[in-house]
């Protein structure tokens, strides 16, 4: 078994690599030629490679260092500036999109009302997964545009996981999971605030305790701990431990941990996911889509699902950043647009949760999968494009 699963990550890794080179090559993003690979190696086509639970864990903890590491490229600083921007863009990018994909999805889907809305919910949420690997193909981690969309995409789905929380329990339920994500992110603007006001404290914990282990590299297995806590805590709560590696990654920067140590950390971080994480956890994300022939007719509601879902929050969201928002950034609202309308790993563990609650079927969840996996691979390359222009 254990060398199965060793076959499958090779097998992808490399195929993943290889085609992300030639979309490179040819000057498209590596992304998309990961996500071709994974679909390709799928049993959409051949087949080679099959979904499974441990691909899926390899899949998560793939995912969880990528956005790690964004969040660690942030600062809390950075959102907070951004967070009335960010409320507007999450309107345009999702909010208003979303209600059109409900109506539509009420017209074209045969699973009913309920499955309907989780189907159009998958579908119209962008994620942080896809939306932070172009962020950061872009080089705009650090820049007003990639704050403005990371800030945006965060708040977007926290609220999809929220909601999806409600679809699959009570109410009750639901007003438990938002009381607890408010009294999250309440401890986590104290900690912020108690670490930013006594860093030197802060560092000079981290310098005594590498003295007493004697390992330099304490302080970068203390991050990865830290942001496995807040991940399984957020999971606990409902939302996803995907926000948790954002937020655990967003309270540390260099004053805190010290700029040589902050500056090892990231460039460490960024060799592990441009090498391995990134290109694993998109090319397995290609591999989870199966879509039975004998659904085909599908396709075309799906289709359009994807248009309706795409197109109006690229146009919303460019002129929300360019009238509204004012983005001075040459490219800026365009940028905003186009990496906004990317779809990934969000939808697909919505669609997971609300399979595994019979609140959706296989039917609707393959064509969830589906969907969000084309979106995953046109949207990098018309942004790849964007981007030259």
């Amino acid at each position: 078994m254990a060398f199965d699963i060793i076959t499958d990550v090779l097998v992808v890794l490399a195929v993943a690599v290889l085609v992300g080179e030639l979309f490179e090559q040819v000057g498209l993003p590596s992304v998309a030629g990961e996500l071709l690979s994974g679909l390709v190696l799928g049993p959409t086509f051949l087949g080679v490679v099959a979904p499974n639970a441990q691909t899926a864990a390899i899949s998560e903890i793939a995912l969880f260092f990528v956005v790690l590491l964004i969040g660690f490229e942030m600062t809390t600083g950075t959102v907070r500036k951004h967070i009335f921007p960010s409320i507007v863009i999450s309107l345009t990018s999702f909010a208003i999109p979303f209600l059109v994909v409900v109506a539509a999805a009420a017209l074209l889907l045969p699973f009913g009302f309920a499955a309907n809305v989780l189907v159009a919910l998958a579908i119209a949420v962008p994620s942080i997964s896809i939306v932070s690997v172009l962020v950061m193909e872009w080089d705009l981690v650090q820049k007003e545009t990639g704050q403005l969309i990371l800030s945006s995409v965060t708040i977007t789905d926290i609220v999809a996981f929220v909601m999806l929380a409600g679809a699959s329990g009570t109410l009750g339920g639901t007003i438990t999971v938002v009381v607890l994500m408010g009294l999250f992110l309440l401890v986590f603007a104290l900690v912020d605030w108690q670490l930013n006001a006594h860093p030197h404290a802060f560092r000079d914990l981290l310098g005594r305790a590498a003295d007493f282990t004697k390992r330099e590299e304490l302080s970068f297995a203390l991050l990865i701990a830290g942001g496995l806590l807040v991940a399984v805590i957020l999971q606990g709560i409902g939302i996803s431990y995907i926000l948790g590696a954002f937020f655990a990654g967003l309270i540390i920067h260099d004053g805190l941990v010290g700029k040589n140590a902050f500056r090892r950390t990231a460039d460490t971080l960024a060799k592990m996911n441009r090498a391995f994480f990134i290109p694993v956890f998109f090319g397995l994300a290609g591999v989870e889509a199966s879509f039975p022939a004998s659904q085909s007719g599908l396709l075309i509601p799906l289709g359009v699902l994807l248009v309706v879902a795409v197109l109006p929050a690229t146009l919303l969201t460019y002129f929300a950043a360019k009238r509204l928002m004012k983005v001075k950034e040459e490219g800026g609202p365009r940028r905003i647009a186009f990496i906004l309308a990317g779809r990934g790993a969000v939808g697909i563990v919505i669609a997971s949760v609300a399979l595994s609650t019979g609140l959706i079927g296989g039917t609707a969840y393959s064509l969830v999968v589906v969907g969000t996996v084309v979106v995953s691979i046109v949207v990098p390359v018309l942004a790849g494009r964007e981007k030259r222009d």
